[in-house]
């Protein structure tokens, strides 16, 4: 006879650890699956219903206090009779993958490593019940890092998971769901963090772009058109709106501003239909736009919300900071394009390999062309400033006089490298007439009307003080102020 226990199959318990905290590895993840289910949510009941549904709100309640969070929305809800097998079944979903951003049926686990209890309270329109499905995720905790390995994967969500139903005593027509997370746990507390919430979901999140964002009208027109089923929520943190950071200037290194001159848009095509569609600002790329802004960097959007993090095209481009030079999103819009179930990349598949190439070759490649002659034209007009303001300064020095004999040797010098320099528009008998004339100058005491005012003796003291000046001033301009200064005050 068969030995059952060979042939009896066993999902361990630690499978619930890596589908839930295992599947994140940033805490604010959390919050993506849950506005991604409360979306899909919406959808359907656009879909579903008979009349027009105008809210699409999605309400988060951060409580610092008693460490809580609540995730709630007016959508659909579960039925009574399909609550059990809806909240607390594992990887099975009624979802379709070409319809929905969450069909893998485990994205509701996210919050089980961040909290002691987990909580989904949900009612469907016209019932006079609702359904609290109940995670005691500290107990889970207990019992995965305990030695019974008897325990499998099944038993453990019995033993933890309790779905209690109760009378309604309000409107029958209240529909909702909500994710309550008690007694929240997370490092540096970054799950009760409401700037930190805030930040990461204007980035993440199906939000619309701000009002005052001057090309949020042709951006959205577009979208609409070209995206099926392109859609923004309304999402609530506190009671604060939540939209993409997005706006006309933007921070290119510490000191530089650029601003949006207008908007291009692209779209990727396999033949079969459009894989992509999507928008790059018009930039004059001067370098990688601040981080600090939130919205450098060419970003993928699947379902409005963002796949992985702005990063990720980062390796398609010649230098992986020439991602960052952009500023643009990119709409998954062939539903064979897979989201993995991190939600950082795509299942590998045909579909993944052309969106990569098409990408490498529409704007990996030409952008980093652009990039480096954009760099180069500035390179070479500052070169050209440089050397320009060379002259000038030579010119003074035969006219004037220099300040300090360091002066004279330090463009003595860089004239000299400068003729022999074949890219410098200047003829080179120019450079040799002033090396001649600057050969021959004085110290501008020595030129100065008022130098017969000055002793000799003075005059070599204050030759030694210039030098002194000249040679500590790091900005050579400022050390012909400071000498002019004293200069006057003679």
């Amino acid at each position: 006879m068969p030995n059952k226990e060979i042939n009896k199959m066993i999902i361990g318990k630690h499978i619930l650890d890596t589908i839930s905290i295992g599947m994140y590895n940033y805490p604010l993840m959390v919050f993506r699956e849950y506005i991604q289910n409360s979306a899909d949510a919406i959808d359907h009941l656009r879909r579903t219903s008979k009349n027009k549904v105008s809210n699409s709100k999605i309400e988060i309640t951060i409580d610092g206090r008693s460490r809580s969070i609540k995730i709630q929305d007016k959508a659909t809800g579960i039925k009574a009779k399909e609550a059990l097998s809806t909240l607390q079944n594992i990887g099975r979903s009624l979802k379709k993958a070409n319809s929905n951003r969450g069909f893998r049926g485990i994205g509701r686990l996210g919050g089980l490593g961040y909290c002691d209890e987990l909580r989904f309270v949900t009612k469907a329109k016209g019932e006079s019940i609702y359904s609290v499905s109940k995670w005691d995720c500290k107990k889970l905790r207990e019992l995965i890092s305990n030695n019974n390995d008897s325990l499998d994967a099944m038993k453990l969500v019995k033993s933890i998971a309790v779905l209690s139903q109760h009378k309604y005593t309000k409107n029958k027509k209240d529909h909702f769901f909500s994710v309550e997370m008690h007694n929240v746990r997370s490092s540096r507390n970054v799950l009760l963090d409401v700037p930190v919430i805030k930040s990461y979901l204007s980035q993440v999140a199906p939000v619309p772009f701000k009002n005052d964002f001057s090309f949020t009208e042709k951006i959205e027109k577009e979208l609409k058109v070209k995206i099926p089923n392109y859609e923004t929520y309304d999402i609530f943190v506190n009671g604060n709106q939540i939209f993409k950071p997005y706006i006309d200037v933007v921070k290119v290194g510490e000191k530089i501003t650029d601003k949006i001159k207008d908007i291009d848009f692209v779209e990727f095509s396999n033949g079969a239909g459009l894989l992509t569609f999507g928008w790059i600002a018009n930039l004059r790329l001067f370098g990688k736009v601040s981080s600090t802004g939130l919205v450098d960097g060419m970003r993928v959007r699947s379902g409005n919300i963002l796949v992985g993090n702005k990063d990720l095209l980062c390796d398609y481009f010649r230098e992986r900071r020439f991602c960052n030079y952009l500023v643009g999103e990119l709409h998954i819009i062939d539903h064979r394009l897979v989201l993995n179930s991190r939600r950082d990349d795509f299942e590998d598949s045909q579909h993944k390999e052309e969106f990569y190439n098409h990408f490498v070759k529409e704007i990996g490649l030409p952008f980093s062309k652009k990039i480096r002659e954009a760099s180069e034209d500035r390179s070479q007009t500052q070169k050209q400033l440089s050397n320009n303001k060379l002259l000038d300064t030579a010119k003074g020095i035969i006219n004037y006089g220099y300040i300090a004999e360091k002066q004279k040797e330090e463009i003595t010098t860089k004239l000299n490298n400068l003729k022999i320099d074949k890219g410098f528009g200047d003829s080179s008998g120019n450079i040799d007439n002033l090396l001649s004339l600057l050969n021959s100058s004085v110290h501008f005491l020595d030129r100065e009307k008022r130098s017969k005012k000055i002793s000799s003796q003075k005059k070599v003291m204050l030759k030694s003080m210039f030098n002194v000046i000249y040679e500590e001033c790091v900005n050579k301009e400022q050390a012909s102020k400071i000498v002019d200064k004293i200069i006057k005050q003679i």
